[in-house]
């Protein structure tokens, strides 16, 4: 990574440090709920097209590669991969995409309360490969962000 990146991760990971620093499990937990509940209608909305697709697509893969990293609180092997492999089937059309992100973002929120009921260090750090060392909180606190931020992109 070059040091424009390093520098635009490093105030990123600030930026959801600071957002996540003051929230409980519970806020995170409903926050995540409430906007998953918007970004899904969203999606719902949005047209069946190549974009869209693409768009939903790396929404939902970034979610699922960062449930995995959050896990490793749980006990789960740290694992270096990308979001990629976290994609469903290239084919897979917009209404099944709008699903999987409700379904996905569902998991994350009942992940946040598994954290919290397992008395999970929400400072606790784990690897995000382009802000680096992330607290658990800044970790909800960032796919929210993402996924609210890409969503933007989409044209419905």
């Amino acid at each position: 990574m070059n040091i424009v990146g390093k520098t635009i991760g490093a105030l990123l990971r600030r930026f959801f440090e600071r957002q996540a620093r003051a929230r409980s499990w519970d806020d995170l937990a409903r926050n995540l709920a409430s906007s998953g509940h918007d970004l899904a209608k969203r999606m719902h909305a949005a047209p069946d097209t190549p974009h869209d697709r693409e768009v939903a697509q790396h929404i939902v893969g970034i979610e699922r590669w960062g449930q995995r990293r959050l896990r490793v609180a749980l006990g789960e092997p740290f694992v270096q991969d990308g979001h990629r492999p976290y994609r469903l089937p290239e084919d897979t059309a917009m209404p099944a995409l709008a699903e999987a992100f409700a379904r996905t973002r569902a998991d994350t929120v009942a992940l946040a309360r598994e954290l919290e009921a397992n008395g999970a260090d929400k400072g606790l750090r784990v690897r995000h490969d382009d802000l680096g060392d992330v607290t658990l909180g800044a970790w909800l606190a960032y796919l929210d962000g993402h996924a609210r931020r890409e969503a933007k992109r989409l044209a419905g």
